[in-house]
Parts: C-alpha cells; sequence; structure tokens
C-alpha cells in the first residue's frame, strides 16, 4: 500500500449498533461480519476494542468521495463496497471492533490485518498479505496456487510451508500454524489465494489497556509483583502522590530487592513517606468493629511502635472487582451467576466502586470497568453470555487483580472470585494455568488487595478430589492476601454469603502511620497490628518491603 503521508483521505464513519460484550465473549451471539470488497486497491484492518467500526479511503491522485465508499447493512452483517466509478485505486482502512467476524476480497492491493482477530476469510488475486495477530493463539491456513514471492515469519514462532493436495486434482503452496490440538485458541484465519505476493508474519503483543486479555500474559504480571515492580500507570488510576506503601507478607525465599521509582510511595512533608496496612478487625464472632479511631489500633514494624495517624472503614472508598468464572465447570450455574453479581452491586456503599470481570473461552474479559454507577453495571450483567471454555483460574485471578486495583496501592481495594476453584492444573484438562501456585500464594501477600473467593462447593461433582484440593488452595490465597473464604453449596445458594461478605467489608480499615525509619531500601519489615480492646481478633499481612 502506498505511504499513508502520501494519501489523499476522506473519512466515513459508522455504529457498528451491536452488543460489543456479546461478540467479544461468545461469537455466536450477535456475532457481526464486516465484509469489505476493494478490488483495484488494498485493505488494512485494525482491530480496535472501541464499539466503532470506521472506514476511511485514501487515494493517490485524488481523495476519496462518499461515492466511492458504499456501506450497507443486512442484519448482522455489515458490507463495505469501494467501487470508483472512475478506477481510481484507493485503499481502504477500516477499523473493526474486536470481536467481530472477517471477510475481505481483494485483486492486486494489499491486505493488511492488524489486531486479535476472532475469524477472518480473506481472498486475493495478486496482493501482498501481512498479519500482524497473535500467534500463540490464532491459527491460520494460507493456500496459494502459486509459491508466494516471498514469505517472512516472526522468529522463535513456527509454521509449515509447501505444496499439499488441495484436491485429486491439483496441489497448492499452503502455510500452517503450528499450534497443537490442544492449544487456546481466540481467532482463526482462512487466506486464498491465486499467486500471492509477498507474506508477512508479525507478533501482535496484547496491549495492556485491551478488555480482553489471554492468560500467558499473567506470568509477566506476577514476575512484575514479586519483584517489585510499579503497576503502568493509565488515567483511570488515582494520582502517584497519593499512593502510599501497601503491606505484604514475606516471601519464602529471598527476592533481591528492585527499587522503584518514587511514583510508587507517597511524598509527605518533604520526603516523609506514610504506609497503608488494610486491616480487618471483628470480635470473636466475625462480626465487624465499627467506629474504631487511630488511638485504638497498636502498630510495632521491625519491634518498634508506631504512631497511627489515620484509621478509617465506612469513610473510606471500596474499590471491589468481580470475577466470574464463566468457564466449563460452571456452565449449569450461568443464570444463577447474572443473579449473584447482581446481588453484588447493592452491597456496594455510597463512595464504593466495582468492576465486574470474567474467565470465558479460557481467556480474561472485562466486562465492566471499575465504575459506581448502579445502573450500568446492572445492565452490563444482564447482557452477560451462556459461554464456557477452558479454565486457567490462577492466570485469570492475577489479570484480575492487575487490569485496575494493582494501580490503586493504599486504596482499600477487594478481589471477589465466584468460582469452583478447579483449575485445570487440578483437573489435568487443556489449557491450565501457566503460573507456579506457589508463585501465586506469595504474589497474594504482595497485592494491594484482600482475595475473597467465593466458593462453590457444586464442583464436587466431578469427584476425583478436585474440590477438596480446590478449596484448600483457595484458602491459602485468601489467607495469604488477609481476606476470607466464603463456602456456598452453589451458585443458587449464595444467599447467606452476600449478607456475611457485606459484614466482611465493614470491618476492613485503612489504618495509616509515618514509619520511623525512613529509609525505605527495599528491605522487608515485619508489621504487627493489634487492638487496645478485649476479644478483638486483626487479620492483616504480615509486613511490606520498604520500597
Amino acid at each position: 500500500m502506498t505511504p499513508l503521508s502520501s494519501r489523499l483521505r476522506a473519512r466515513s464513519y459508522l455504529l457498528a449498533g451491536v452488543c460489543l460484550l456479546a461478540s467479544c465473549l461468545c461469537p455466536s451471539v450477535s456475532a457481526v461480519t464486516v465484509e469489505v470488497h476493494n478490488p483495484q486497491g488494498g485493505v488494512h484492518v485494525k482491530i480496535d476494542p472501541s464499539p466503532r467500526l470506521r472506514v476511511e479511503g485514501l487515494g493517490a491522485n485524488r481523495p476519496a468521495g462518499r461515492d466511492d465508499i458504499k456501506t450497507t447493512r443486512m442484519g448482522e452483517r455489515i458490507i463495505v463496497r469501494c467501487e470508483p466509478a472512475d478506477g481510481e485505486p484507493i485503499d481502504l482502512e477500516v477499523q473493526v471492533p474486536l470481536g467481530f467476524l472477517l471477510e475481505v476480497t481483494t485483486k492486486s492491493g494489499e491486505i493488511w490485518i492488524e489486531g486479535m482477530v476472532r475469524r477472518a476469510n480473506i481472498e486475493t488475486e495478486t496482493g501482498s498479505v501481512r498479519l500482524n495477530v497473535p500467534w500463540r493463539a490464532t491459527r491460520v491456513r494460507l493456500d496459494s496456487d502459486q509459491k508466494p514471492k516471498d514469505v517472512v515469519t516472526p522468529r522463535g514462532l513456527k509454521f509449515s510451508t509447501g505444496m499439499v493436495n488441495f484436491d485429486a486434482n491439483r496441489k497448492v503452496w499452503r502455510l500452517r500454524d503450528d499450534l497443537g490440538d490442544r492449544s487456546l485458541i481466540y481467532g482463526e484465519l482462512r487466506i486464498r489465494a491465486q499467486a500471492a505476493g509477498k507474506v508477512t508474519l508479525e507478533d501482535f503483543a496484547i496491549p495492556n489497556d485491551w478488555p480482553l486479555k489471554m492468560p500467558w500474559q499473567a506470568a509477566d504480571v506476577l514476575e512484575d509483583i514479586l519483584r517489585g515492580r510499579p503497576a503502568i500507570a493509565t488515567e483511570s488510576a488515582p494520582d502517584a502522590s497519593a499512593a502510599p506503601v501497601a503491606a505484604s507478607d514475606p516471601p519464602a525465599l529471598p527476592v533481591e530487592p528492585v527499587l522503584p521509582g518514587e511514583e510508587e510511595a507517597a511524598l509527605f512533608r518533604s520526603d516523609v513517606r506514610m504506609v497503608s496496612l488494610t486491616v480487618t478487625a471483628t470480635d470473636k464472632s466475625g462480626r465487624p468493629l465499627t467506629g474504631l479511631k487511630p488511638d485504638d489500633f497498636r502498630v510495632v514494624e521491625d519491634g518498634a511502635a508506631q504512631k497511627v495517624t489515620f484509621a478509617g472503614s465506612d469513610d473510606v472508598p471500596f474499590n471491589l472487582a468481580i470475577l466470574l468464572d464463566l468457564s466449563g465447570s460452571t456452565r449449569p450455574d450461568r443464570e444463577a451467576m447474572r443473579s449473584a453479581a447482581a446481588q453484588f452491586v447493592k452491597l456496594l456503599g455510597p463512595q464504593d466502586k466495582l468492576a465486574i470481570y470474567a474467565l470465558a473461552g479460557g481467556m480474561f474479559h472485562v466486562v465492566s470497568e471499575l465504575t459506581a454507577d448502579r445502573e450500568r453495571l446492572i445492565e452490563t450483567i444482564a447482557r452477560l453470555p451462556s459461554v464456557s471454555g477452558a479454565s486457567p483460574l490462577y492466570d485469570t485471578m492475577v489479570l484480575a487483580y492487575a487490569e485496575e486495583l494493582r494501580q490503586r496501592p493504599g486504596e482499600r481495594n477487594g478481589l471477589i472470585v465466584i468460582s469452583d476453584g478447579i483449575d485445570n492444573q487440578l483437573s489435568r484438562q487443556e489449557a491450565p494455568s501457566k503460573i507456579n501456585f506457589k508463585s501465586l500464594v506469595k504474589a497474594a501477600g504482595e497485592m494491594d488487595a484482600l482475595i475473597y473467593p467465593i466458593f462453590l462447593l457444586s464442583g464436587e461433582r466431578f469427584g476425583r478430589g478436585w474440590s477438596a484440593r480446590a478449596r484448600e488452595r483457595m484458602e491459602r490465597l485468601a489467607d495469604a492476601s488477609g481476606g476470607r473464604l466464603f463456602p456456598a453449596a452453589s451458585i443458587d445458594d449464595l444467599e447467606p454469603v452476600f449478607p456475611e461478605l457485606a459484614q466482611e467489608l465493614r470491618s476492613v480499615y485503612s489504618v495509616a502511620y509515618y514509619p520511623e525509619n525512613q529509609q525505605f531500601d527495599g528491605n522487608w519489615r515485619k508489621v504487627t497490628v493489634e487492638v487496645d480492646r478485649p476479644g478483638v481478633v486483626i487479620r492483616a499481612r504480615l509486613g511490606y518491603f520498604a520500597r
């Protein structure tokens, strides 16, 4: 395609007008197909999380006019045709929403597909083909009557090429992926050519701010947490100057300190820094203790008493994220899960925010970003489709924490996981989590969030001891984070859990103090928290890394 800087542009916009959530989570539900025909020019398709479908024409000798590009919609199919009356070659740039299906036809123009493609059928006569997609999750088959002029594949990834029997009468040159039958697949590409020009395969790195992520992305996040690397700031993250250091459990093995930038810690009175702990305070019966003041808490850091300057619960906003396990093992519970998520919305306080994520099709999906808009949350929950798939639960929990909560250190954060806890590491089925569970437990002590598993005992129907082992692991994660596990016979039997969880949330305090030792050198500091009242039960992490 001609360089964009030398093209003459004209733009037209289309609003796709379908449920983006359904298309991302389940392509069989209201799956829209975008069909692009451009006989005289090339086509560059960019997959984007935005729900807007955008079409832009770029002419070489004159601006592309609206008469050159026709768009029509027939049910769940949007058809884009570029057929200039004067034969002017016009390249098309098309922005397609994530989760939509794609069909592209050209004669000699280059076809360039960029992003996470759910499914695409591509036809060209002699044009070049450039595919920039996540190849660890994308299948491809390219058939050309003649061998392409050149073939470039990404380093470190395997593809098979060569002549094969297309049918009984002829052979074609074929390029195929080398993914195994048990690989976790998101996309599929089928390309047909007569004499393809250059074929270029490039690996697409899924952006951190996309609402769909693959489970293997959790490994890098987990390493960042264990090494103390700061989260990448986003527009929705709080100002770094208000972000205190949070407490965390000590690792089983020493970790070489990695000192992040000052954006990870608050600056007070010149360079004096504050530490904020998340503490749960109840009586021996588990009832929350409300109204505690700073003077009620006693904090000891490395044997030295500290002066608590702030302690708050009801007056401190809570950021809650719900992770819904929509894997195959919970498929019978789908309607009840929608109802349960809607009930959690009602637990929010006036200042609280809630995010909804899903493990669906073996992948992590952002259903709703962190928001205080109750109506929007309820509407989003109602659209959850009945999907299923593999269960890399541990990977997905890391991604759920990293999505928004990790960028809010020092705030009251909670991750609610509604699941039977059966990661495919336990069931030994396809697509298990890649991260090591012991490393996840260690990281749970580093996370700035309490983990609250809503553990579904309905997983016992599988037998084989999966459910018992899953519960033991989920309890370890909850304990390491300072949270608590809530058992439920099934998703239909969550009614008793709602008041228990609401009570638990009311018992969570943010306790802050200025450490006497202001040398933040990356070393581990042991912290104990007590309340000067009889019969009080305190749950808090055992300390933090002074980074």
